[in-house]
């Protein structure tokens, strides 16, 4: 088997050049050539089993940039594409991935999709060829590396199912359910308000909100926007019609209970689950009903809010019956309650459990004892770096924030200058070992790119390189990601029509970035900055105030301005000129 320790040179050779206009000084800028690409192994075998491990990792050099004039620095002019193709050749179907690090890793289900999308038999062994592509310009020819053959035996994709992502495209662990497996996918979410989400369906096609019109519950695979439900925390039922590209929230406040058993059902967003503690006063089979009124959200709630886009309006929602029929171990979600018998095994408390968790298996049941349900975790709301800085001692003076509070998530940009080339997370500013977040002491997976984390202060994580990197955490998933951040963040000024990333330089202070940007039009959707000129690490704000993946971004006027952001601080200043 192959090793990721075999690294290759990359990026060296043709050249052109660009004459400054000003003094007549021509510069000339190295562009690509081939070069080599290691796979970390040649044969898989993909079940559902192993779904979300990582089962396939490419990686490749630094790419090599050198200019003539030492004064003369472009940067980010490398563009990088993974392709991955049945043909040697790659004369038929490519798939084709936008890459902004030194390595890719998939995982089973990830490398499944990309095996059925070029058309390899299920459960049939398959060559899937995987090569990088780089460029340095539009007209500049394209270069490749060396081609990596590896082995895939794929399983059938079930495409009744589709995946609720996160806004930053990660997984939230709900699925939709399509009962005639036509992409009309339905189930029962929780989510805090506005929460911004993505569909991802079985073959990959992931479904956002429609940017063209920039109205709710309309639907696209292209662009960058998200959907959006009300600002209304809770339960919703959600119907999302790929075929006529819509979707529809029906939000459940409140869920009743009568019959055998009279209560009202209290709702947990993280477990999908209804429940209620009630003193029987009998054990065996009784009956019981559960219904409530929702509030039904869909595109007829749009309204245009005088920016030229839209708001969601709470009073055009509609007043809707919602009810449970069939039976206990598999329920039906419509407008009409039925008798549910479910059975009290003993007297005395008890607690009667809506499980809508599954996406296409519904059940009502009764247990024993009174089960109060579980607080949400206490979260900090930044997450500590201790070690990534230059001090002969842990210092807690560089730090990451909560960004989405339901799924424990952390996010942003810190200068690494590492003493001792390594470090840990930590939820408090000073030493607490049960506050720390490390590696297991035996894990040899784990890198400074991505690995898993486990609780307390046990083997430290590996540092970046030193410079800015972009952190993401998951204490939900456990998990930590880290990406450098280059020399250029792109501004996208949110005019209609426009849909320019626009580089804005960095500064000689870590972690700032200015630079002048006109808007031959006042800004519909709202001025945001990205890491990444691919639509990736997306900063929104408002009062000069960054939020990592928010959806919204600031108003600006027609105009010429001066913009500094500071990613480490997360702040921006704009100045009218």
């Amino acid at each position: 088997m192959k090793t990721l320790n075999r690294l290759m040179i990359l990026l060296a050779g043709l050249f052109i050049w660009s004459a400054c206009d000003e003094d007549g000084d021509k510069y000339f800028l190295s562009s690509l050539t081939s070069n080599e690409l290691i796979a970390s192994t040649d044969n898989i075998v993909l079940t559902e089993d192993i779904a979300h491990k990582n089962v396939l990792s490419l990686a490749w050099t630094d790419r090599t940039l050198a200019v003539s004039s030492p004064d003369f620095k472009p940067t980010d002019l490398l563009k990088t594409a993974m392709q991955v193709s049945m043909s040697e050749d790659f004369s038929g179907t490519v798939e084709e991935s936008t890459e902004t690090s030194l390595s890719k890793t998939y995982n089973a289900a990830e490398l499944n999709i990309v095996a059925s999308n070029l058309g390899a038999e299920a459960n049939v062994a398959s060559k899937l060829y995987f090569r990088l592509k780089g460029t340095t310009g539009n007209n500049i020819a394209p270069a490749y590396s060396n081609v990596e053959a590896v082995t895939v035996t794929p399983y059938k994709l079930d495409t009744r199912f589709a995946t609720v992502l996160d806004q930053n495209s990660n997984s939230t662990g709900t699925m939709l359910f399509s009962t005639e497996d036509k992409g009309v996918y339905r189930g029962f979410v929780g989510v805090d308000a506005w929460f911004n989400f993505l569909v991802k369906e079985a073959n990959g096609t992931v479904w956002r909100n429609d940017n063209e019109t920039g109205m709710p519950f309309l639907l696209t695979t292209a662009g960058d926007w998200k959907c959006w439900f009300p600002g209304i925390s809770g339960c919703y039922y959600i119907t999302f019609d790929t075929g006529n590209k819509q979707w529809s929230g029906l939000s459940i406040p409140s869920l009743n209970v009568s019959g055998d058993i009279e209560a009202q059902l209290v709702f947990d967003k993280a477990t999908r689950k209804w429940s209620v503690g009630f003193n029987a006063a009998t054990a065996g089979d009784v009956s019981i009903q559960i219904g409530g009124t929702g509030k039904l959200y869909d595109h007829t709630c749009a309204k245009a809010n005088g920016s030229g886009g839209y708001d969601i309006d709470d009073s055009k929602a509609k007043d809707t019956p919602v009810a449970f029929s069939g039976s206990s171990a598999a329920l039906a979600f419509g407008t009409t309650a039925t008798n549910l018998t479910v059975h009290i095994p003993q007297t005395g408390d008890c607690t009667l459990t809506l499980d809508l968790s599954d996406s296409h298996v519904w059940t009502a049941t009764v247990t024993q004892g009174s089960v109060d349900p579980e607080p949400e975790p206490e979260l900090s709301q930044y997450l500590y770096l201790p070690g990534i800085g230059p001090d002969d001692n842990w210092t807690y003076d560089r730090k990451i924030e909560l960004y989405y509070k339901e799924e424990q998530k952390y996010a942003g940009v810190v200068d690494v200058n590492s003493k001792w080339g390594n470090y840990a997370l930590s939820s408090s500013d000073a030493w607490d070992g049960d506050k720390m977040y490390t590696l297991a002491n035996d894990d040899a997976a784990s890198t400074a790119e991505s690995g898993t984390l486990v609780k307390g202060a046990n083997k430290n994580i590996t540092a970046p390189a030193t410079g800015l990197h972009l952190f993401e955490v998951s204490l939900k998933d456990m998990t930590y990601k880290t990406s450098p951040v280059g020399n250029n963040i792109y501004c996208y000024y949110g005019i209609e029509g426009d849909n320019n990333l626009y580089p804005i330089a960095a500064t000689s202070t870590p972690g700032e970035y200015s630079g002048t940007i006109t808007l031959p039009q006042n800004s519909n959707w709202g001025v945001k900055f990205y890491i990444y000129n691919d639509w990736t690490g997306a900063y929104g704000g408002s009062e000069g105030k960054l939020y990592y993946n928010s959806n919204s971004g600031f108003a600006l006027q027609a105009g010429t301005y001066l913009v500094t952001v500071n990613l480490i601080s997360g702040t921006y200043t704009t100045t009218q000129h």
